[in-house]
């Protein structure tokens, strides 16, 4: 039995990963800001998950809760929000923190969540994603890199301007290029895999999901599922780089970077594969929109 500590276990990606490994035969902790005080560990701890107080802008909090840890899991971001310079303190700074200081504590193994290896674009998250995957590919620890595709729950909602209530829906560039839309649940089955599974060496995972949607395509799904007439905003590309290349604020030229490469399109062709291999069911955009509602009703 190992013992398991999931940082950023209060997001979406990481309670689900943190819930799912009580599943298994392993001990799992959880890194949570404010420990048993944050309300958010509340769900954790009543699933039996132990809960360690520490903070990854705090480098002194992280020695007590990687100690006697056999795997380390994290899948902490401050986006995106970004508050208080999340992306250079957490992302960056705090991450590279708990890579150093689990290695000096004997962790044998690393599972980091990043991003698509297609997402070429420079911004801080980029250069906090791509600075960590290398500081880990540099240790002495077994590793797993998480490459993830745009989330399904993100990239395909109302924050990025899906409005199924009153069919509207914007589209970043032509929507034409194929997407390999992924969900965070099978994100989070692809970290518990990863933590759990006896595998050495490092290994880096590109990650899709179920099929390759343009964003027209998926946005007729929705639109289908919800017997509902979507009207279609484009965004052009000139426009997106335009905003890319002005933006100073760090979140910003992340978004900007981050919606560029989106209207180029992400397809990963070893998505089925590399699910296959880790035991992970891919989730399809139909059955999350199902799922959604079951849970909205």
């Amino acid at each position: 039995m190992a013992k398991i500590l999931v940082v950023g276990s209060t997001g979406q990606v990481g309670s689900a990963a943190a819930l799912g490994l009580t599943r298994t035969e392993h001990s799992v902790h959880a890194l949570v800001r404010r420990g048993n005080e944050n309300p958010k560990s509340k769900p954790l701890a009543d699933a039996g998950i132990a809960i360690i107080p520490g903070d990854l802008t705090d480098p002194t909090s992280l020695s007590s809760a990687c100690k006697g840890m056999d795997v380390v899991i994290t899948t902490a971001t401050s986006m995106p929000t970004n508050a208080d310079d999340g992306l250079r303190r957490v992302d960056l700074e705090g991450t590279l923190a708990l890579i150093e200081t689990a290695e000096h504590s004997g962790v044998q193994r690393f599972v980091y969540t990043s991003y698509s290896g297609n997402l070429l674009h420079e911004s801080p998250l980029a250069t906090a994603k791509r600075t960590c995957e290398q500081r880990l590919l540099a240790s002495r620890m077994d590793v797993v890199i998480l490459r993830p595709s745009f989330f399904m729950e993100v990239w395909l909602g109302p924050h990025l301007g899906i409005d199924v209530t009153n069919g509207q829906a914007r589209i970043y560039g032509s929507g034409e290029n194929k997407v390999s839309y992924i969900s965070g649940t099978d994100v989070a089955a692809f970290a518990i895999a990863a933590g759990t599974r006896n595998q050495a060496g490092k290994h880096i995972v590109e990650m899709g999901g179920p099929e390759a949607l343009t964003q027209l395509e998926a946005i007729q799904t929705i639109g289908d599922h919800a017997s509902r007439e979507m009207q279609l905003t484009f965004l052009p590309v000139e426009a997106l780089e335009q905003q890319y290349a002005t933006a100073t604020d760090p979140l910003q030229k992340t978004f900007g970077a981050l919606t560029l490469s989106y209207s180029k399109g992400d397809f990963i062709p070893a998505a089925q594969t590399n699910a296959r291999e880790f035991g992970v069911k891919l989730t399809s955009l139909r059955e999350v929109l199902t799922r959604q509602r079951a849970q909205a009703a």
